[in-house]
């Protein structure tokens, strides 16, 4: 028996994020060099392919503009496509995010993920062969968006396939020592080495099942623990990442790293 993913309804999304909800570009916006593309048709596509809406977000701010019409992310699963751990359980389930703005501020951009169902952190897939989906306003049209979505959603086996493949990788311990390293300065704002209690903060399991040496699991480790925060940088605490944009180019950059790991 799987585990359905948890959706969300579009009242909670509205409450998240309205700008997903504008029916028309901020009016500002010179319509004869700008299409617009609705959120909701987005939503609708993904509905109409199986796949459920399981987030929203938007960074709040001071301005009713960027409220109404600024940067914001969707995120879908589809209840039939999951990954399995070696003891027949769900280890995670693909996940597609969208970032759209109606602000003219940003362009419509697709990426491919997983959502690892342990511990509900989203890893965001970005390497180089997989590509990836960004397109400005100015040249979209919805029918061009519908078929960059059908090819980004063939992705999905490809990423199924690397999982598997980190999961089969045993690291030694000056492996994933490097590998903490070379995360952490993914979020050291400051030019300096990373200091040892950082690194082997960054290692620790917050659970048992995490407790394993293979790549997938050490980094997920990091993963989870740059994201969340809650060890120590320098005499201070780490803060969790809550902008979206921020998390989810930490998290390509780590995917990419782990990559290079995997392939040296």
């Amino acid at each position: 028996m799987t585990q359905t993913p948890a959706s969300i309804s579009l009242d909670a999304a509205r409450k998240a994020a309205p700008a997903i909800f504008a029916t028309e570009p901020a009016s500002y916006i010179n319509l004869k060099r700008y299409n617009f593309v609705p959120t909701t048709d987005i939503i609708d596509k993904m509905n109409d392919n199986g796949w459920v809406l399981t987030a929203a977000q938007q960074s709040k701010s001071k301005s009713d503009l960027r409220n109404s019409f600024g940067v914001h992310m969707v995120k879908f699963q589809h209840p039939d496509l999951y990954i399995k751990d070696n003891d027949g359980g769900i280890e995670g389930r693909p996940q597609m995010v969208f970032i759209n703005s109606h602000d003219g501020t940003r362009p419509l951009q697709v990426e491919l993920g997983i959502f690892r169902l342990v511990c509900s952190n989203g890893l965001m897939i970005k390497s180089q062969d997989m590509g990836g989906f960004r397109e400005r306003h100015t040249k979209l049209t919805n029918e061009g968006v519908k078929l960059l979505l059908d090819e980004k959603l063939k992705l999905t086996d490809q990423a199924i396939e690397r999982i598997n493949r980190w999961s089969g990788i045993e690291m030694k311990a000056i492996d994933m020592r490097k590998f903490a390293t070379d995360a952490l300065r993914m979020r050291l704002s400051e030019e300096r080495q990373p200091e040892e209690h950082e690194i082997f903060g960054i290692l620790e399991s917050r659970r048992a099942v995490d407790n394993k040496n293979d790549l997938w699991h050490v980094y997920n480790r990091v993963q989870e623990n740059l994201i969340k925060g809650g060890f120590n940088i320098g005499e201070r605490q780490a803060r969790a990442i809550t902008n979206p944009i921020a998390d989810m180019n930490l998290n390509q950059g780590l995917w990419q790293l782990a990559e290079e790991y995997a392939v040296a």
